[in-house]
């Protein structure tokens, strides 16, 4: 088989705890042989930013104020209206394209939230198989390729893990779930090697979703101490996140095997994992109570919309979804009568933004002093909130965007990034401005992102060496120094590809 000069696997929020865990014990072998002979470190997500940034990061080496991305549903700039953010709205291009462009030899396979890439001195496959996919087909370059590879390995078994595994799922469908995220993985191991054969690669770059897919959805199964937990649930399945977390270890065996000695390989997981101990969707309600304003100038209709949304049953308001988005969208637009209001996010991190004058349609505060004041106001009041389950802060911390990037897309991420203490699970909530908020979290993932990955670096003339934590940002300009390309980037290139 055509030996590519780097090999860069990407386990898409794989656990870097449990992935040294599961080394340690054996179960994970090929990345134990990696652990001891490779250069291992962590990968940090760019900070308070939700987990959907942190892949367009890695592919642009930029920060969010640069590429524009935040979440998969962003307010379009001057209005009040959300769209889902496409990767073609990215303005920052990835690295691969820079390499192409330098003569260089590229296969990329399924890195989420990648744009298709045209003119390409290579092939690229896009959403064959990830968790959150941008389109509801797999789509290549060149665009024959796709028809090729899912007339030969068939289309992804999965599709959306949560419509698989809702709350309150059997062992008959976890199981299920299970046994098609191993069989997507073998499946992609043959789609690669396949890519592989066809010629000879200056990079192979392929991202498994799996892990993702796992930890979202099985994390009750394998915790006792997750609300949701279910005893005879986990003795008729035992630890299904194991059994994906082996089947990609295995993965990995195969695709390094015989790997030749002058390749290089980069191993990486964008974040980690844990228990989804989250309070964004309790944001809401509580920007409501804290707003000085909200009273006077919410609209009653709004309040009792939201009333009779909540008391639908659940399955009721899953099939009515798409029915009631304009209720929903009416719901959003209050907003704009206040000083400043919730965003929409993933459950790792909740986002506020200011209703700023001269950048929203009906801004209220002014830049300057008062921006300042509001901004330390909100945040004074959101850590004195108390998860009544610990007695401990709600929050960990508060984050300014303006304070952690810069770059002209800045004025397109929320202000503010809560970064929620997820000790424990989130039920009951008080301060003294909110008094007591009381409501469970009802969404199907019991598991969700945590702000660090891993990294693992081997290569000719390579020790084993303790890595420094790198960003995200820094994977893209490391892997085109590697193959002796510079790239300009926010992010620098790590010192274990300076061997050129």
């Amino acid at each position: 088989m055509p030996a590519a000069k780097l090999l860069v696997i990407g386990l898409d929020s794989a656990d870097k705890d449990l992935m040294i865990e599961w080394a340690r014990d054996g179960s994970l072998p090929h990345f134990a042989r990696l652990l001891e002979n490779g250069r291992y470190g962590e990968m940090v997500a760019p900070p308070g930013q939700c987990a959907g940034t942190a892949w367009v990061s890695i592919n642009t080496g930029c920060s969010p104020a640069r590429h524009g991305c935040y979440f998969d549903s962003q307010l379009q700039p001057g209005t009040y209206n959300y769209a889902k953010f496409l990767p073609q709205n990215q303005q920052a291009r990835p690295f691969w394209e820079r390499l192409s462009k330098a003569g260089k030899r590229v296969a990329i396979v399924d890195v989420p939230k990648a744009p298709a890439s045209e003119n390409f001195n290579g092939l690229q496959i896009l959403d064959w198989g990830n968790h959150d996919p941008e389109y509801d087909y797999a789509r290549s370059c060149p665009p024959s390729l796709v028809q090729e590879i899912e007339a030969r390995f068939g289309k992804d078994p999965v599709g959306s893990c949560d419509l698989l595994a809702r709350a309150g799922s059997g062992p008959a469908d976890l199981a299920a779930l299970r046994d098609r995220l191993v069989e997507r993985i073998k499946t992609k191991v043959r789609i690669v090697q396949y890519i592989r054969a066809k010629g000879s690669w200056d990079l192979v770059m392929a991202v498994f979703a799996d892990s993702h897919c796992a930890g979202h959805q099985f994390w009750r199964v394998r915790d006792p101490n997750h609300p949701g937990y279910d005893a005879d649930l986990a003795r008729a399945l035992g630890d299904p996140l194991k059994d994906v977390y082996v089947a990609l270890d295995t993965a990995v065996g195969e695709l390094i095997a015989n790997m030749d000695s002058n390749t290089g390989l980069i191993a990486f997981s964008d974040l980690g994992i844990g228990p989804n101990y989250s309070a964004t969707f309790l944001l809401r309600d509580i920007v409501r109570k804290l707003h000085a304003n909200a009273r006077n100038r919410r609209s009653p209709h709004v309040d009792a919309l939201r009333w009779l949304w909540r008391k639908l049953p659940r399955s009721a308001r899953i099939r009515g979804r798409s029915i009631l988005s304009p209720v929903k969208r009416d719901i959003d637009l209050e907003t704009k009568d206040r000083d400043y209001f919730t965003i929409r996010s993933n459950d790792d991190c909740g986002a506020i933004r200011i209703n700023l004058e001269g950048r929203e349609p009906a801004g209220r505060v002014r830049a300057g002093r008062e921006y300042d004041e509001l901004c330390e106001a909100i945040s004074r009041d959101l850590r004195e909130i108390v998860n009544l389950e610990t007695g401990e802060p709600l929050v960990k911390e508060v984050l300014r965007t303006d304070d952690l990037f810069e770059g002209p897309r800045l004025a397109d991420l929320p202000d503010l990034n809560i970064v929620w203490n997820q000790k424990a699970p989130v039920r009951r909530v008080h301060s003294r401005k909110i008094g007591v908020i009381e409501r469970r979290h009802e969404g199907p993932r019991s598991g969700d992102h945590r702000s660090r990955g891993f990294c693992l670096m081997q290569g000719p003339g390579m020790g084993n060496e303790r890595l420094p934590p790198m960003s995200a940002m820094d994977l893209a300009p490391t892997i085109c120094s590697w193959l002796g390309v510079e790239f300009e980037a926010d992010g620098s290139p790590s010192l274990t590809a300076s061997r050129h």
